[in-house]
């Protein structure tokens, strides 16, 4: 079956109201209606009551029916006074005997009145009505009795109206409700288009389902956030709290929205905006469970007036830890750290020694260690002349020898000071992070020789860094997702270096290639160049040596 075309919020909402307005209106005409014919019913009864009774009480009639007056002269009274008087249709006088002394058709003068609705007024009776047709057709009439000056009956009289008259009375009763029925609904119907337009502006121009869904999308985005995020009214009642505040504030989102901020979070000066109307930056809070968090409070305004506030929150400790990544801060100070570490253990070799009297030997592994230092120091000073650079792969070398690990320079490497390609932070957590992953893989294996290659070759057609490990390499079904944030070989909470990795590269323009086997190691190739190379070159030229 074809699917039914869905109507408009507007037209539903149109539909509805002029539904409900016609149905109340349409009620309201009902009874308004029949209250209204009933009263016209009362009143015409009224009218042929008092013109009957008044036509009884007259000495013309009576005399005329005491044959004292002229036929004609009655005729001509009643012919007028039946054309002067709206609400009459035909007068009709009838005698004892309900012979009629006066019609307004002549031929039926003389005539008996065939009914029998003359008989209580025969009795003597008061003024009634009743819907007997007579012979010259009414359909409504008032019956009077007509008493002689001595009191005697005489006859009686009828005052009545055409049934057509009846009708035309109905019909007019009816067309008049039903025009202001109409005008109503009109009315009705425009208040109506009004109410829908100011609803649909109420909903910025969506229809419901499709507000409801774009809601909910935004929520979700909000709920995806690694930021938290939390809003409060004016009346400081929490309005918002997405997953990622609920867990460095240590909430429940479902349990806390619509509460007062004060009465879950006390110790919280985000409603300060609310007084302040001014947007507040790099705030250090503490959160319910003694986490440092750094919070952006802003106000949010409404048609110009202040309607609530809201907190970007970021845990402390994780942005330290992302800035120095990005900085490559976190490998210099590790690199140093392990150099410093290993002068010491140095030191230590070499108090020993002079403490059990063997100061020979204490000069002879001071000369030993001051010769292996500075070659290695010098080799990579040689080759390398970014100083930010040489002191990581000079810190490196230290931690990785430190861990049984060999960390090598290719000995074709080279990087002058202010090299074009790169600038010096990018170097460090590129190398860095490349270096401390293989390092970590290798210090998990037990194989024997460990070591890792370093080349970083810049040349003017372009850049091409080298990190090769002989470590255990990295699973088949990782590598797919490697790059990606929070993917790791080594546990929960790791997978942001290779991530920072591809960041660096993709920021300026270069290509990265992964090159892994089981139990051999783990090759990564990263090259940035102006044009791509030809087809016959070889892609990633490196080479451990």
């Amino acid at each position: 079956m074809p699917k039914r075309p869905q109507h408009s919020i507007r037209s539903q909402l149109t539909r509805l109201s002029q539904a409900i307005v016609l149905l109340s209106i349409l009620l309201s005409l009902a009874g308004a209606l029949s209250l209204a014919l009933q009263g016209e019913r009362r009143t015409l009864d009224n009218s042929l009551l008092n013109s009957a009774t008044m036509l009884s009480n007259m000495p013309l009639v009576e005399n005329a029916l005491l044959g004292t007056v002229p036929q004609a002269e009655l005729a001509a009274f009643l012919d007028e006074a039946t054309a002067s008087i709206s609400d009459i249709d035909l007068i009709l006088v009838a005698d004892l005997h309900s012979v009629l002394r006066y019609a307004p058709d002549p031929a039926v003068i003389g005539t008996v009145y065939p009914g029998t609705a003359q008989n209580a007024a025969l009795q003597g009776a008061k003024p009634y009505t009743s819907n007997e047709t007579g012979p010259m057709g009414s359909g409504h009439s008032a019956y009077a009795a007509v008493y002689g000056p001595d009191g005697a009956l005489l006859g009686f009289v009828i005052v009545g109206l055409y049934a057509r008259s009846m009708a035309h009375i109905t019909f007019s009763t009816i067309l008049r409700f039903a025009l202001i029925g109409l005008l109503a609904a009109v009315l009705a119907s425009l208040l109506a288009l009004r109410l829908s337009a100011r609803i649909k502006r109420s909903l910025l121009g969506y229809e419901p389902d499709a507000f409801a869904r774009r809601f909910h999308q935004r929520e979700d985005i909000l709920d995806a956030l690694e930021e938290g995020v939390l809003a409060i009214d004016a009346g400081a009642s929490i309005i918002f709290l997405n997953r990622a505040a609920g867990q460095l504030l240590s909430l429940e989102p479902k349990e806390v929205v619509g509460r007062p901020i004060h009465a879950v979070y006390p110790a919280t000066t985000l409603d300060r905006v609310l007084r302040t109307g001014k947007a507040e930056y790099n705030v250090s809070v503490r959160s319910l469970k003694d986490v440092r968090v750094l919070s952006d409070r802003l106000p949010v305004y409404e048609e110009g007036r202040l309607a609530g506030a809201v907190a970007i929150f970021r845990n402390r400790t994780e942005v330290t830890r992302l800035a120095e990544d990005l900085t490559g801060v976190r490998h210099m100070v590790e690199a140093m750290r392990a150099y410093t570490h290993e002068f010491m253990n140095k030191l230590h070799v070499i108090l020993g020694l002079l403490q059990i009297g063997e100061p020979e030997k204490a000069q002879a592994y001071i000369m030993d260690v001051t010769r292996v230092q500075r070659d290695a120091v010098s080799r990579i000073m040689n080759q390398i002349g970014e100083p930010s650079v040489a002191a990581l792969l000079v810190g490196k070398t230290s931690r990785a020898s430190e861990l049984g690990i060999r960390l090598i320079l290719d000995r074709e490497s080279a990087l002058s000071e202010g090299d074009p390609w790169l600038p010096p932070e990018a170097y460090v957590t590129v190398l860095g992070n490349l270096i401390e992953n293989a390092i970590d893989g290798l210090n998990q294996s037990a194989r024997p020789g460990k070591e890792i290659t370093v080349s970083i070759r810049a040349r003017e057609q372009g850049l091409l860094l080298c990190v090769e490990d002989n470590g255990p390499g990295i699973p088949e079904e990782l590598r797919p997702s490697l790059f990606r944030r929070g993917v790791s070989t080594k546990g929960d909470q790791r997978g942001t270096g290779l991530s920072l990795v591809r960041e660096v590269v993709d920021t300026y323009h270069g290509e990265i290639r992964l090159e892994s086997e089981l139990g051999v190691g783990t090759s990564f190739f990263i090259r940035f160049q102006r044009e791509p190379p030809p087809a016959a070159k070889e892609e990633f030229p490196c080479t451990k040596s």
